[in-house]
């Protein structure tokens, strides 16, 4: 994340806007990651770097700000329904669940961590508009667009989650299913061209992760284990646990619900999701897993936990909330809500690199190099001596090299090919001259190599916008003032 970032923020202090390009990794020979991956943690991380906070204080701020935030909007959220006490409980709950300290201490995974803070809020608007207070329906679209913008991947398991309350409760249904719309519309710039390109690159040619490596046996998911390795069935692996106090809360409101005269639909509806989430982790899903359309989009399995925490905070605010010792079980899961997580509180090991350290790092920072264009058939191994390779015969002046924006002076007396030593991908625009010059990315490497004729040439190199850029900037542009405008006029009909 910290070396990430760090490119991230060279990238956008060059002028890059919005972030797509990070020219720094894949040893220096660029990398589109920024296109594909969540982007908003690292414009949040700008705003400590902008206070003089270096890399890692950065990354590790947001860290911190998004988990406590993500505490107050759970809060939030459960008070909509629920009485302060049990809502208090499900806002421990939703902290104090083993999955939140996986994503702190072993994954590090910044996207996780501030997609928490996302769901309550978007919930809890549904809430407050199903009560009548319009108001919330802009906070609804701008909260929906930050989760996507957060991690898309667990916005798409929330997705169902957020429909769920949309649909089961009263009034407004379809006026808060267009505002939820308008969210994805805001968030356009970044979907739609991570969809439109993935055609470009390796992830549609092989898999990130083999999901039945991932899923394990239900003891697993019930026994309290912890350790490091991204594999679950491994000795040391990550615990994919559901936490003792949540499956303590799913039985707890099962017995609620079975036994209750009056049935709500919203707490059955995500008793069945908890079951059915359980089963899909197990190694007794691999059937569906293999056979279920787009299911493994999510790549990993134990994502799923997200959505868990979520449902268990509700839950457990719940089954305090219908309760007749409301403060003795709240009591008594809180407690063991921290007792029995407060040990995970601590990494494997640290370390203490300088901020330079990250700042000239050079990795693609994922899993398995899975959006290198498909066109580079020999990854490159090393840096290049220079960004610009060209013939002995031809003189350079005035080379100027920023990330993904190179700029040079060139007098060659016959034709000549340059090379450029950043791989290709659609974006990437020559000038010479102030004319468009036809880019040859046929190489093994697939790096931006074309042709000068005889004299002097003025030429820039860069990253640029492709159609699909234009057309989803122009589509979230549009939608954040028609988000706007669409409120004002229900909130005028409203008060006439």
């Amino acid at each position: 994340m910290v070396i990430r970032f760090s490119a991230f923020h060279q990238t956008l202090a060059a002028g890059q806007f919005p972030t797509r390009f990070l020219d720094r990794l894949n040893s220096n020979y660029g990398y589109p990651v920024s296109n594909f991956l969540y982007p908003l943690p690292f414009y949040a991380a700008e705003v400590p770097k902008a206070l003089k906070f270096g890399f890692v204080d950065s990354i590790k701020i947001i860290f911190v700000l998004s988990t406590i935030a993500s505490t107050f909007a759970i809060f939030w959220c459960l008070r909509q329904r629920f009485g302060e006490l049990a809502s208090f409980t499900g806002a421990v709950i939703y902290l104090y669940i083993p999955y939140r300290f996986v994503d702190l201490f072993v994954r590090g995974s910044l996207g996780e961590s501030m997609a928490f803070l996302f769901p309550p809020i978007c919930v809890g608007s549904i809430y407050k508009i199903k009560k009548g207070n319009l108001k919330f329906l802009p906070v609804l679209s701008f909260s929906t667009a930050f989760l996507i913008l957060s991690h898309n991947v667990v916005a798409i398991t929330f997705v169902p989650i957020i429909l769920l309350f949309l649909f089961a409760l009263p009034k407004y249904k379809k006026l808060t299913l267009m505002f939820f719309f308008l969210g994805f519309l805001i968030s356009a710039f970044f979907w739609l061209p991570a969809l439109f390109d993935l055609q470009f690159v390796k992830l549609s040619q092989i898999k990130v992760s083999q999901i039945s490596n991932y899923l394990v046996s239900p003891f697993k998911l019930i026994l309290p284990t912890w350790g490091f390795d991204p594999n679950p069935n491994s000795l040391n692996g990550m615990s994919v646990q559901f936490g003792l106090v949540s499956i303590a809360c799913f039985f707890a409101a099962l017995f609620f619900t079975l036994y209750s005269k009056k049935k709500d639909k919203i707490i059955i509806w995500l008793l069945i999701l908890y079951a059915l989430i359980f089963f899909l982790l197990t190694n007794y899903s691999g059937l569906i897993w293999l056979k279920v359309p787009f299911i493994d989009i999510i790549q990993f399995p134990w994502r799923l936990l997200a959505v868990i925490v979520f449902i268990s905070a509700f839950l457990a605010a719940y089954i305090v909330d219908v309760s007749k010792k409301k403060a003795i079980l709240a009591a008594l899961l809180i407690t063991a809500s921290i007792l029995s997580t407060i040990m995970y509180i601590s990494p494997k090991d640290t370390v203490n690199f300088p901020d330079s350290y990250y700042s000239t790092n050079e990795d693609t920072t994922t899993v398995q190099n899975e959006y290198m264009p498909l066109w580079v058939k020999e990854k490159p191994t090393g840096r290049a001596s220079s960004k610009i390779d060209i013939g002995k015969s031809a003189h350079i002046e005035n080379e100027l090299i920023k990330p993904a924006n190179y700029s040079f002076k060139v007098q060659n007396d016959s034709p000549v090919n340059v090379k450029i030593n950043t791989i290709y991908f659609p974006g990437w625009q020559v000038l010479a001259n102030g004319k468009d010059v036809l880019i040859n990315y046929q190489n093994p490497q697939g790096l931006i190599t074309f042709k000068l004729p005889k004299g002097r040439s003025d030429v820039i190199i860069k990253y640029n916008k492709t159609p699909v850029h234009f057309l989803s900037e122009l589509l979230s542009l549009l939608a954040i003032p028609a988000t706007g405008l669409f409120f004002y006029y229900i909130w005028r009909r409203q008060n006439s």
